[in-house]
C-alpha cells in the first residue's frame, strides 16, 4: 500500500511537469494542447479482449500436438448478455515468405466449405462459446517441408489464427490490394451489422519447430502480489472505492484529477523465481556467449487505474529486475473486479495470473 510520502513525491512532480507545460503553452509551444486526452488507458479492460493466448509448448516437435490457451475477457457493462464466440483456425504451415498474410486464402476456403456443411477432416477449424482451447498436430514434414534459411537452424512454421466475437461469424469479401490483404473474418450483430473493435478481436499466433529439437518452456509464475503479499490464484480481495470518475481518469495535464494522489493506492507485482528466464541459444553478446531470455510483464484490470501496464521482469545481460510492481487505484463504482498480470518472453512463452478484487462504498 502506498504511504504519504509516496503521494507527495508524486504531487511534486505533477507539479513540476505542470509548470513545465504552463510554460510551453504560454510560449506557443507543442504543450498547447497537452491538457486533455479522452482515451482510456490500455490496461483498462472494458471491451471484447484477448489479453494472452499461449502453448503448453511454445516450441513444437514434427507431428506431435501442440495445446493453445486462450485468456479472453468480455469487459463491456451491457444489459442484454451476447455470448463471446471463440473461433481458432489452423493449418497453415510454412506459408510462401512465411508472413501470416500468405494463410488468409487457404483459410477462407476452409471456413467456406464448413459453411457449406462439409466436414474438417483435419481438425483445422474450432470454436463456440467460450471455446477457450485448441489442439493442433504438426505434420511430420514441418521442418522438412520448410525453405531453407539465410543463417541458422533449419525451422518449420505453424500459424494459427484465433478470433473473439461478441456475435455471429461470417465470412467477408476480401477488399484492399496490399501485400498483407485483409482478413476473411468478420464479427457481426442479430440484425447483421458488422461489429467493431469493441465486440471483435482477431489475431493469430505461431508455433516454431526447429531442426535441432531445441526446446521452450513458458515462464514460471509463484503468484501474485497484491498490497504487500503473494496471493492465492483467484483470491477474491476487498478494498475501498476511489471517488474518482473514469472521465476525470482520462483527462491528462495541468487541470486533471490525479487519482494517485487522491486516493488509496495499492502495489500490484508478480512473484517469479530466479530462474524465469532461460538461455536463448540465438542471444549472444560481443565476446560470443549465451545469454537468457527477454521476459516482461503486462497488468490489465476490469476497473481502476494503473500507473503503468508493462514492466521488464528479466533483462538479456543483466538478468532478473527487482523493481517490476505497478501501482492500482480502484475504480469509483462498488462491484467486482478482476486484475491479471501476464508474463511473456521473447521466444513466444507466456502464463496469466489473475485475481479477484471486491470494490466496496
Amino acid at each position: 500500500m502506498s504511504t504519504r510520502p509516496q503521494k507527495k513525491a508524486r504531487r511534486a512532480a505533477l507539479g513540476g511537469l505542470c509548470a513545465t507545460l504552463l510554460a510551453a503553452v504560454f510560449a506557443g509551444g507543442p504543450g498547447a494542447s497537452g491538457c486533455a486526452a479522452p482515451f482510456d488507458p490500455p490496461g483498462l479492460v472494458n471491451t471484447v479482449r484477448i489479453l494472452a493466448v499461449g502453448a503448453d509448448e511454445p516450441f513444437g516437435k514434427p507431428g506431435e500436438a501442440v495445446t493453445f490457451k486462450m485468456t479472453y475477457v468480455d469487459g463491456r457493462r451491457l444489459d442484454n448478455f451476447v455470448p463471446v464466440n471463440i473461433v481458432w483456425l489452423g493449418g497453415c504451415f510454412n506459408p510462401p515468405g512465411q508472413a501470416y498474410y500468405g494463410c488468409y486464402e487457404p483459410l477462407a476456403e476452409i471456413f467456406a466449405k464448413l459453411e457449406a456443411g462439409e466436414i474438417d477432416p483435419n481438425g483445422y477449424i474450432a470454436g463456440g462459446p467460450g471455446v477457450d482451447s485448441f489442439e493442433l498436430t504438426l505434420p511430420d514434414d514441418i521442418v522438412s517441408s520448410a525453405p531453407e534459411p539465410e543463417y541458422g537452424p533449419k525451422y518449420g512454421l505453424a500459424f494459427v489464427f484465433f478470433l473473439a466475437c461478441a456475435g455471429e461469424v461470417r465470412p467477408v469479401i476480401q477488399e484492399g490490394d496490399t501485400e498483407a490483404g485483409f482478413f476473411p473474418l468478420g464479427c457481426f450483430d442479430s440484425d447483421g451489422r458488422e461489429l467493431g473493435p469493441d465486440a471483435f478481436i482477431p489475431g493469430y499466433t505461431q508455433i516454431y519447430a526447429f531442426e535441432d529439437g531445441r526446446e521452450n518452456d513458458n515462464p514460471e509464475v509463484v503468484g501474485m502480489i497484491f498490497d504487500g503479499e503473494t496471493r492465492a490464484e483467484g483470491d477474491t480481495l476487498e478494498v475501498g472505492a476511489c471517488p474518482v470518475t473514469l472521465e476525470e481518469r482520462r483527462k491528462t495535464g495541468c487541470s486533471a484529477t490525479d487519482e494517485f494522489t487522491e486516493c488509496e493506492v495499492y502495489d500490484v507485482d508478480v512473484e517469479v523465481p530466479d530462474s524465469i528466464a532461460e538461455e536463448d541459444p540465438e542471444a549472444k553478446d560481443a565476446e560470443g556467449n549465451v545469454l537468457n531470455e527477454v521476459v516482461w510483464v503486462s497488468y490489465f484490470a476490469t476497473g481502476g487505474s494503473f500507473d503503468g501496464e508493462t514492466k521488464l521482469i528479466a533483462d538479456a545481460t543483466t538478468g532478473l529486475i527487482e523493481d517490476r510492481g505497478v501501482q492500482w487505484v480502484p475504480p469509483e463504482e462498488p462491484g467486482s473486479y478482476q486484475i491479471w498480470a501476464v508474463i511473456r518472453d521473447n521466444r513466444g512463452g507466456s502464463d496469466v495470473v489473475t485475481h479477484f478484487v471486491t470494490v466496496t462504498e
